[in-house]
Formats: structure tokens, sequence, C-alpha cells
């Protein structure tokens, strides 16, 4: 793959990290990330092999409700999690793309959640009545979805115009999806193509110009999640690519500041990690130090409020953007 920014296709790229190693311990091997000089979003490097990808995936990466059921201990601490910090920060998200949209309430929406997971914060959405659709590449995550009636496909990002014609929504999320996939300006495309003239596109990212970036260097969380993270996108190559790719309308609104405050707390504490916590033989030790990163977590909630409201700098942000109507030239 040619070495340009997947952003917005500048081929003016310098060294940013280098020597960085898996903040999870699974993937071998160092990184690094070289940064844009036009737009500033920054790109993985070595470039990894298609093939590999997947492989760089720990079995426990994402949070589920049924974490931890080979230990009474571990499944309490995941129910825990969920009700104080989960369940408040996909309600929160929930709110922030219905107010961007201007709605309260979601009847007649169809809408399709890429890289859905287990669907927890699709049932905030259809609680507010939008029509949900999860996508994953996982079919025991669509199954479940199915079983608790919601609809679903097995299916990547490349390929879900084989499931869905042209205009089929009329919302299409991705909350940290872009980050991990080759080609920005494809998926963007896809999304472009499922979406009616009018549609909305909700895409959620960690910011590498934002004020959480530039403090944390290379000890921010998102750096060292390579190599699952493809790029950091900066505000304006965000921006730039959404807008290229047929959208209008396009702005930036902060996170839910408990996610940007998890995020702190991980930087801070990296074996408080899921994968340290509820992946392996990680014992008592794991669990402790999971429990202090959920204390820095609710103390850093307010700071990470600010950081995105008050300052304008927030380290995760959620892009939206209306699909413009055939025709359309932005000037």
């Amino acid at each position: 793959m040619a070495e340009t920014c997947l952003y917005c296709q500048s081929p003016d790229l310098v060294p940013l990290y280098r020597g960085v190693t898996d903040r999870l311990g699974h993937a071998p091997g160092a990184w690094g990330f070289d940064r844009c000089l036009r737009c500033g979003s920054a790109r993985l490097t070595p470039w990894p092999r298609a093939e590999e990808l997947a492989s760089f995936y720990p079995p426990v990466y994402s949070f589920t409700t049924d974490l931890g059921r080979q230990s009474v201990l571990k499944s309490l601490l995941a129910q825990v999690e969920y009700q104080v910090f989960y369940a408040p920060q996909y309600a929160a998200q929930v709110r922030i793309v219905c107010r961007a949209m201007r709605r309260t309430r979601g009847q007649g929406v169809r809408m399709l959640d890429v890289g859905c997971g287990r669907g927890l914060r699709l049932d905030g959405f259809a609680r507010r009545g939008f029509k949900v659709t999860g996508a994953d590449f996982q079919p025991e995550v669509i199954a479940e979805l199915k079983q608790r009636g919601f609809g679903g496909v097995v299916s990547d990002i490349d390929h879900l115009s084989d499931h869905f014609p042209p205009g089929t929504f009329d919302l299409i999320t991705a909350f940290y999806v872009l980050e991990h996939v080759p080609d920005v300006a494809a998926t963007l495309a896809q999304c472009r193509r499922l979406l009616r003239p009018g549609g909305w596109l909700a895409a959620a990212v960690p910011l590498g110009d934002g004020l959480q970036a530039n403090v944390l260097g290379r000890r921010w969380i998102h750096v060292g999640e390579a190599p699952r993270h493809l790029s950091l996108p900066s505000s304006r190559g965000l921006e730039s690519a959404v807008r290229a790719a047929g959208f209008t309308a396009v702005r930036i609104v902060p996170d839910a500041a408990l996610n940007a405050a998890g995020a702190l707390a991980s930087s801070l504490i990296p074996a408080a990690s899921l994968t340290h916590a509820y992946g392996g033989a990680g014992g008592g030790g794991a669990l402790v130090r999971r429990l202090i990163g959920g204390v820095v977590t609710v103390l850093a909630g307010p700071l990470m409020w600010l950081e995105g409201h008050l300052l304008r700098r927030p380290g995760h942000g959620i892009v939206m953007g209306q699909a413009a109507h055939p025709g359309f030239a932005e000037r």
C-alpha cells in the first residue's frame, strides 16, 4: 500500500514515534507512527499485511457483560463496571448522537452500527425508537443480537453492500472503527453508499491532535494500541476525509467524558486494561489495578468534560456528517 496519509492522501509523512510495543503484550514486534505534514494525522509503520490484522487482537479485547465467567469475583467486577461506567457511557453517546441529529426520538429511523460487538450501545438507540441493525464479523455476536430481536449481519466493512442496497439507512454509527481500518476512504465511501441522501454518519475516533494526545505523547493509550490502530486521525484530517466521501455539514463533537476519562486512566495505568484483568490468570493484582483505574476514571471525568467542551480540544470525538444529495458540490 502506498505510503500516503489515510485521511488527506498526502505523501508528505515524517517520523512521529518509533519503537512502540503493544501495550497489551499480545502482538510481537516494534512499531511506529508517521505524521502527515498536511493534516497532522498519523499512520502506522511498518504497514502490516492484511492477513496479519486479525492476529493482533487478543481473545479478550472489548467489554461484554459476561466477562470473567470463570471467576465469581471477575464476574461481579464486570457487572459493577457495566453499571458504573459502560452503561452511562453508552447512554451519553446515544444522547450526543441524537442531539447532533436534532432529534429526541428515533421512530422511523433505520440505523446500522458498524462493528457493533454485543450491541450494548444499540440497546440505548432501540429504547429511543430507532430501528437498529448491527454488523460485525463475529457470527456468535450477530446470533446473540438476533435472539434479542435486533437485526444483524455477519460482515466486515468491505462487504456491507453485499447485504444492503444503496440508501438503506438513515443513520450509520461506527464507534472506534476508523482507526482500525486499512482504507479509511473506502470505509467512508461504503457508509455514504448505504445512507439515503440527508442521512447521518456518526463515527467516534481518538483524536491525535487532542489535548490528551499532546500531553501524554507516546504514553497515550492509542499509541500503545499499535499495531491494532493503523491510524491516529487529526480533527482536520478526519473532517477532510468525511467531506471527500460525500458528506456535508461535517463537524466533530466531543465523545462522552467517561470514555475519555477511561482512556486517560488506561494511559496512566497500562496494566489496568480489560485484557490484563479478564483475559488471563492475572490474579488479584490485575483486578486491583483495574479497580485503581476505575477510581482514576471517576476523578478524571470532569477534567475530560472541560477538555472537550471548554478547551475544545477533545481527545475523543464523534464526527457527524450528512450524506450529500446527488449533484451536491461543496463550495
